[in-house]
């Protein structure tokens, strides 16, 4: 697979172990433009440097947040709650259950695609740029609005998937942090099938595959949830050089 040139996080983090830019990956027409659009796990873990980093050096006006109510009332916003930015809840939960994750990401994407086609619309005005979407471990539910927002920019298939598989190297700390959650919210142990898990970019290049034959093109399965073509177009012209 190629490997994508992409602009990385200015400065190492201290909280947050799955930030990155999603600027300078291929888009139809150009690159996205870095400094406008960025991935995260939950910002609950963001330390006080990390939100003045994202805040006054990113310059982050909005925060798209995709966890759950549950997640979000028992593990918090953190530094960044009190924050003059603006703040929406887009939370992807309670999707039906897959055999497998390309299955639960295209559940994703058919149970949730008002939620998805949402943030879409909001990403699409310059006003709420640069912001930062985030899930709790920044891997499946930010992987697929990922894949949305990158699909819809016109960027190379294999490229969201190279993007969506970089998480891989952060999977240790995430799988540690995972378990005090699951103790912390009351959940069932994980089976141990899942403790040692990484993200491929087989996984996405499957969800794109299957989003394809369902809809035809991600534009299609926008239309499908009430994105517009100007939706599309502005979103373009607000992300893409």
């Amino acid at each position: 697979m190629r490997r994508w040139r992409r602009r990385r996080a200015p400065r190492t983090l201290e909280g947050l172990i799955n930030f990155r830019d999603l600027g300078g990956l291929p888009a139809a027409g150009g690159a996205i433009r870095p400094g406008r659009l960025f991935r995260s796990d939950s910002l609950a873990y963001a330390t006080k440097s990390d939100a003045a980093h994202l805040l006054h050096d990113l310059r982050v006006t909005t925060v798209i947040d995709l966890r759950g109510e549950h997640e979000v009332t028992h593990l918090g916003r953190g530094h960044l709650a009190t924050a003059r930015v603006e703040y929406v809840s887009a939370p992807i939960a309670d999707v039906s259950g897959a055999p497998d994750l390309v299955g639960h990401y295209v559940a994703m994407l058919t149970e949730k695609g008002d939620v998805l086609a949402g943030a879409v619309r909001l990403l699409a005005r310059s006003s709420t740029l640069p912001a930062v979407f985030h899930c709790e471990a920044g891997c499946d539910r930010t992987g697929v609005l990922a894949a949305v927002v990158l699909s819809l920019l016109g960027v190379p298939d294999e490229a969201i998937a190279a993007d969506y598989a970089a998480t891989a190297p952060a999977m240790p700390r995430i799988h540690e942090r995972v378990s005090v959650v699951v103790d912390r919210l009351g959940l069932p142990p994980r089976p141990a099938s899942v403790l040692d898990w990484t993200p491929q970019a087989e996984m996405m290049l499957q969800t794109l595959e299957l989003a394809k034959d369902r809809w035809g093109s991600m534009q299609d399965w926008g239309h499908a949830y009430g994105l517009k073509d100007d939706d599309v177009s502005a979103l373009r012209a607000a992300l893409v050089a």
